[in-house]
């Protein structure tokens, strides 16, 4: 509830009160706010029912899910735009190792994908494309290099990737389940 709205319920059950007090019936009056009271407690609580079934609706995800940006900020302390970019980042690192289909299926399962994917830097080419005798490796050190150069953009030490990465994949095992957490995982984990 608002604090606009508490000020006139206050001032409303002032008024009531004092015209309640001036004329004989003032225990009535009261009873008539507290049912009053009680009434406009019950259309709030259905109005943020209502709300946030709206919102479950729209997104698809429920209302007390906390989106993984804020659940970055919390637990590492970074700017919310540092969580935007920096699970962007490492979206963006697992999107070219996963298979169409798996990375469809958990950006799906993801609130704001669209915006952490938008946020995440633009890095140079990977080391694998400038050095082709790297080999196979060369995916598992592009993967770490960009997100290392991505975390630098963002004015983030690169070890806080490795900070990042388990809060991305537990919050990925929360809302996609453990399949998709564990193929997460595989395409960001060196192999």
């Amino acid at each position: 509830m608002k604090n606009s709205d508490r000020i006139k319920i206050t001032l409303l059950f002032i008024s009531i009160t004092l015209a309640g007090c001036a004329s004989n019936g003032g225990e009535r009056v009261f009873g008539t706010v507290d049912q009053g009271l009680e009434t406009v407690g019950r259309t709030a609580d259905t109005g943020r029912a209502v709300m946030q079934a709206g919102r479950t609706a729209a997104t698809g995800v429920p209302a007390q899910q906390a989106v993984l940006t804020d659940v970055l900020v919390n637990q590492l302390g970074v700017s919310r735009q540092q969580a935007l970019g920096g699970a962007g980042a490492i979206f963006q690192a697992a999107k070219a190792k996963m298979a169409p289909q798996a990375f469809n299926n958990l950006s799906q399962s993801i609130p704001d994908m669209s915006d952490m994917l938008a946020a995440a830097p633009q890095v140079g080419p990977p080391l694998s494309k400038t050095m082709p005798a790297v080999g196979d490796v060369g995916g598992s050190i592009d993967t770490m290099t960009s997100l290392a150069a991505s975390f630098q953009h963002l004015n983030m030490p690169q070890s806080m990737v490795n900070q990042f990465i388990p809060v991305v994949v537990d919050y990925v095992r929360t809302t996609s389940g453990p399949t998709t957490a564990n193929l997460l995982q595989s395409a960001l984990v060196m192999h």
